[in-house]
């Protein structure tokens, strides 16, 4: 019964961050509230980002009540672990082309992003190595049972 109750949260949560934030970001475009709009832009991007990553974990929650496999939520956590991590190069490559960062703050923040390929890297081969897992795990011919 609680995974049928923080699911029913987490698809609240998804549908207040994706409303809110469109809301928020229409209503500042509209009123002219936007003072720099590549920034509110990227603000919104995030926004968006943010609430996949929510209806990402929902999925998981779903695949675990429906069946119960533990290779299953683990690859739906993979899932979300990637979305997350291109947002982080994404917003992070954005926000270096608005603001303009020093160069030592440029190096942190390449560094940074290095790192994250590697982890989606990791992550994406974790993926592979699980589906085809799964696939010669489904593929094997079921055993007759005894009567």
């Amino acid at each position: 019964m609680a995974h049928y109750l923080v699911a029913v949260l987490l698809l609240v949560l998804a549908v207040a961050i994706l409303l809110g934030s469109t809301g928020r970001f229409v209503f500042e475009l509209a009123t002219g509230h936007i003072h720099n709009f590549a920034q509110g832009a990227l603000d919104y991007l995030s926004d968006i980002l943010f609430g996949v990553i929510v209806l990402e974990l929902l999925s998981t929650i779903i695949t675990y009540i429906t069946a119960r496999k533990l290779e299953s939520t683990i690859k739906d956590f993979l899932v979300v672990g990637l979305i997350s991590c291109v947002r982080k190069i994404l917003l992070t490559g954005a926000q270096s082309s608005i603001v303009k960062p020093s160069t030592t703050e440029f190096v942190q923040e390449s560094i940074g992003t290095l790192i994250t390929i590697g982890g989606i890297c990791l992550m994406v081969g974790a993926l592979v190595f699980l589906d085809r897992r799964q696939k010669a795990e489904d593929s094997e011919p079921s055993l007759p049972a005894h009567e």
